[in-house]
């Protein structure tokens, strides 16, 4: 009888809120391996110990790089599961017929224009309409506007494309056809610029790279391309690209060997226009690493802007300074 007394006593101290206050002080001050078959895992070590050593990696801790890499080797199949060629989005009103309600373009316009499109088959519509009529890039951004449901960035009229240490690798960029536009003072709020159309692996991956709120919106085509190519003459000193592997036992390898050489303590892998963003974080500082995949066809991730050649012939693109 009292030894059941004693049993109820401590399961209702442990349900009254001061038990499960205690219980939960517990866990934010300690922490665990997340490697199932690691040696430490049953070692409850502090919590404080994540600051000097170890990785965080998808809500979890490893404390050595050897615990990682099951892990990441499980998310990179994952994230490299084949995927077919994105579809473009079938809109309720195609843009030729939004620029003739708009007033943009005539009926016979866009007859002759599809047509142009058509024999040559090459080409975007607004370039073939723009060819035969008055239309300009300010009217085919209001129709892409409407048809998007994204507001208009005047990016034409920066003094010079902006520009951020720590924002988003440059062939990412070329590979959407995009431009970071507007980002506020602490961050925490990005408008990326889109001319042909939204990427949104794009704006995912800098949502959970950058720790951010993403916004899209739509510029000139012209002005796109002026800004992506002082961003590659810009970029040109940083990062790596690996253009040839692909195999994840040796994309985690690598990925591996570089966490150690780092000695980073966080980790985060992401997909992004046909690239695998890798990125280390030590003391506030990143440094990213970019795997480049195949489609389904097998076909290379199109480059919208030269990237640098691979000189040493050994699948990687190097730009200046080794991470």
């Amino acid at each position: 009888m009292r030894k059941f007394e004693i049993t109820e006593g401590r399961k209702r101290e442990e349900q009254s809120p001061r038990g499960i206050l205690s219980e939960l002080s517990w866990k934010n001050l300690t922490i665990r391996c997340g490697a199932p078959d690691c040696s430490m895992r049953v070692k409850v070590q502090p919590a404080w110990l994540t600051r000097y050593r170890g990785i965080q990696f998808q809500q979890n801790w490893y404390h050595e790089v050897d615990c990682l890499q099951e892990a990441l080797l499980g998310r990179l199949y994952e994230l490299l599961i084949p995927t077919r060629v994105p579809v473009s989005r079938a809109h309720r009103l195609p843009l030729g017929l939004l620029l003739v309600k708009r007033g943009a373009i005539t009926p016979e316009e866009l007859r002759e224009g599809l047509r142009l499109q058509k024999e040559t088959g090459t080409g975007k519509l607004g370039y073939w309409l723009r060819q035969i009529s008055t239309l300009t890039e300010d009217q085919i951004c209001g129709a892409l506007s409407q048809q998007w449901a994204c507001p208009v960035f005047p990016l034409e009229r920066h003094v010079a494309p902006p520009i951020w240490e720590q924002g988003v690798p440059f062939p990412l960029l070329a590979a959407a056809k995009a431009v970071p536009a507007f980002t506020t003072m602490n961050g925490q709020q990005w408008h990326v610029a889109f001319s042909d159309h939204v990427d949104h692996s794009l704006l995912y991956a800098m949502e959970e790279m950058l720790d951010c709120r993403t916004i899209a919106c739509v510029s000139r085509e012209s002005a796109i391309k002026e800004c992506l190519e002082w961003l590659r003459r810009k970029s040109e000193t940083t990062g790596i690209v690996f253009d040839t592997v692909r195999d994840p036992a040796e994309m985690a390898a690598t990925i591996c060997s570089y966490a150690a050489q780092l000695d980073i303590r966080t980790l985060k892998v992401v997909r992004a226009a046909g690239y695998l963003w890798v990125a280390f974080f030590r003391n506030g500082v990143r440094r990213d690493l970019l795997f480049r995949l195949r489609t389904s066809s097998g076909a290379e991730t199109t480059k919208a802007v030269a990237a640098p050649a691979d000189i040493r012939r050994d699948g990687v693109s190097k730009s200046g300074e080794e991470l």
